[in-house]
């Protein structure tokens, strides 16, 4: 589902007015009965029958005009409908004052001062579109404390106002949604925390508003479903074989930090890898060798108490040429960033690894150290390279505060992945994979079971899988989010409590992802 920004849909409002000939009083329609529509459903599930009292609070602009449009509709349905208008009437945009008057001729009510917001079954929140921008103007606000302060259920039309359409940042007195009907595309800060926790149930009226009409209008977001995934699977011959599916290297783990490496480990055989190695010193412990998945490959290098040096990456380089993808960075600990702190030309020769690279924890932070943070090893690069770094790693690589990151997550991302020519997974809520191209994923499976210590380890391993199997980086990485989600979804619904869930309940559910996922069959 193609998401769009705010300039995005009002230069497609305009080209489906002044190029298609779509009259905008006709769009206005069409959103108004969606809303009613919805206001309906959302009684019924509730289990409110009969008339309702539904108060609509209208902005002055297209917005309110498309509440007034849905409280016309609402009162020819027997609903006793009231209108709140933020504004004086001779503020009001023409089409509003258009619809306005329409509801009017058609027997509706304007509330009055004796009236009661906080009296209404529901409240309808037309107040502010996808225009508008952070933050409120100050008359605005009695509006939008009211409505929280009634305690009704609210259905937002197109955004809950108070949000950011692009970004997701909220002012502090946005409305809190249970229904948001979105109207054309739905809007990509629908899909970003913080806005995501203030939209509800988000609704889509297209307006006959057309995918490939968004695609030639410069839309770079989607989020994506099971339908659309089946569509991209890859299909697995019967008489395939584990050479078919490719080796996949592991580098990672260090004294303390050895757990690591199994997640990965085994997360890169559960996506479906033919083999799976570990690059690891020869001073690993045998009791954790003798702890790892009986199917894990390893290869042993000597080591100097996990320093990285000239000889290991020699090694790291020769090995690495029978594999299909590789894993670096999980748990690989202060040996990688003393080498980009002391030894950087030596850091350097390992973006020569000549097959896609997944670089995650540890790595990511050694390449901050680099003095260009990174710019010329991602130069150096002539493979597919996928990066997963958490929002405070990502900050370390831009030079900036984490909260700056996360504030503008979808910019970030998609600045860094065209300039460096890698595919950036932002981790966090609502994970955002950036591919070179501009084209920006942000994933809607998962839950906050995964924030815990090792989720990241498995979602780098399991992305590794899927690179040795065979699939493009350019699919693998956004699957991988979404498959890590639901994998997490699926442990969720099992019964395992959300603060309880840990990396390695994970793994067991991560084969479980692909059946709803990928069925079996013609």
């Amino acid at each position: 589902m193609w998401l769009v920004d705010r300039e995005q849909m009002r230069n497609l409002d305009q080209y489906m007015i002044g190029k298609v000939g779509v009259d905008g009083l006709a769009l206005m329609e069409v959103a108004g009965v969606a809303v009613a529509r919805s206001c309906n459903e959302f009684a019924r599930k509730a289990g409110k029958e009969g008339m309702l009292q539904i108060h609509v609070v209208a902005g002055k602009g297209h917005n309110g005009a498309d509440g007034f449009v849905a409280a016309r509709y609402l009162l020819a349905q027997g609903h006793r409908v009231l209108v709140w208008l933020t504004s004086e009437v001779s503020q009001l945009s023409e089409a509003c004052k258009v619809q306005r008057q329409a509801y009017l001729a058609l027997g509706g009510q304007m509330a009055q001062s004796k009236d009661d917001l906080a009296s209404a079954d529901l409240i309808i929140d037309a107040i502010l579109g996808t225009g508008s921008r952070l933050p409120f103007q100050e008359s605005l606000r009695p509006f939008a404390k009211a409505i929280k302060e009634s305690g009704c259920p609210v259905i937002a039309v197109d955004i809950p106002s108070g949000l950011d359409a692009t970004t997701g940042q909220v002012d502090p007195d946005v409305i809190v949604a249970k229904v948001t009907v979105t109207l054309g595309y739905a809007k990509i800060g629908l899909y970003q925390y913080p806005g995501k926790a203030f939209v509800g149930n988000v609704v889509l009226e297209t307006l006959s508003m057309t995918d490939s009409l968004a695609m030639n209008h410069g839309a770079y977001a989607m989020v994506l479903r099971d339908d659309e995934w089946l569509r991209m699977r890859m299909h697995r011959e019967q008489n395939s074989h584990k050479g078919t599916f490719g080796k996949a290297g592991v580098v990672a783990g260090s004294r303390g930090m050895y757990g690591a490496a199994r997640m990965a480990l085994e997360a890169a055989y559960r996506a479906g890898a033919g083999l799976v190695e570990w690059f690891c010193g020869a001073d690993t412990p045998a009791s954790f060798l003798a702890a790892l998945p009986a199917e894990v490959l390893v290869h042993q290098y000597e080591e100097d108490g996990g320093e990285w040096r000239d000889p290991e990456i020699s090694l790291l380089l020769e090995w690495a040429k029978g594999l299909r993808a590789v894993l670096l960075g999980p748990g690989m600990g202060n040996g990688i960033r003393r080498l980009a702190s002391h030894h950087p030309d030596h850091m350097l020769k390992m973006a020569g690894i000549s097959l896609p690279i997944v670089l995650d924890a540890d790595f990511l932070h050694a390449l901050s150290l680099l003095p260009d943070q990174g710019s010329e090893w991602f130069a150096t690069r002539k493979y597919p390279t996928v990066m997963t770094p958490h929002p405070k790693e990502f900050a370390r690589l831009l030079g900036i505060e984490t909260a700056e990151i996360q504030h503008h997550r979808v910019h970030y991302a998609r600045t860094y992945a065209s300039r460096h020519q890698v595919i950036v997974v932002l981790k966090g809520a609502g994970t955002v994979t950036a591919l070179p191209d501009g084209q920006v994923y942000i994933n809607t499976s998962g839950n906050h079971g995964l924030a815990t210590g090792g989720s990241g380890d498995v979602l780098a391993g399991y992305i590794t899988g899927l690179l040795a199997a065979g699939y493009a980086a350019k699919i693998a990485a956004p699957l991988g989010v979404y498959l890590h989600g639901k994998a997490a979804d699926l442990a969720k619904d099992s019964g395992i409590s959300e603060e309880s869930f840990t990396a390695g309940d994970l793994l067991n559910w991560l084969s479980r992802a692909f059946t709803p996922l990928f069925p079996t069959g013609n």
